[in-house]
């Protein structure tokens, strides 16, 4: 039954956020793109199997699962990129809409921190691996639209 149910094997983990960041992109079409990541929920599997990190044994058997929710924004825009604003379209309508990929440069980018019940801590960081712009779609102030893949590493904190 629990594989059939993937939260069943895990329980959740209370976490209260200790930091949380935005991460600042400069676009290679000159626009520039803020995205934070937000932990919504944080999973440990009922059963901790044993995770050896040489050299690092406060670090052992510390597995997790997250769900997180990214907000993006852009903050600047060429004005020949904007548009007049168009509908909102869910996600898996502007995946299937012609779109243009745009180099990126990292310009601010930290750890988000979050304190566990017991104590210890973790970090999140956002990784972009590839940003879009969507074609003929403009947010409501009217810049452009951008799909950004990314993942979210979470790693302890080592205690001092």
């Amino acid at each position: 039954m629990t594989e059939e149910i993937p939260a069943l094997s895990f329980q959740e983990v209370d976490f209260v956020p200790e930091k949380e960041v935005w991460n600042v992109y400069e676009l290679g079409d000159r626009s520039t793109l803020k995205i934070r990541a937000i932990l919504v929920k944080l999973l440990k599997p009922r059963v901790q199997r044993k995770i050896p990190v040489p050299g690092r044994p406060e670090l052992e058997g510390q597995e997790f699962r997250a769900k997180f929710q990214n907000i993006l924004a852009v903050t600047k825009a060429e004005s020949s990129l904007m548009g007049k604003p168009t509908s909102p379209l869910p996600l898996s309508e502007l995946e299937k809409m012609e779109r243009l990929e745009v180099s990126y440069t990292p310009f601010q980018e930290d750890w988000n921190i979050y304190v566990l019940p017991e104590g210890s801590r973790i970090k999140v960081k956002l990784v972009v691996s590839s940003v879009f712009r969507i074609k003929g779609q403009y947010d409501e102030l009217g810049y452009p639209m951008y799909l950004v893949n990314s993942t979210n590493a979470i790693t302890p904190v080592p205690k001092p």
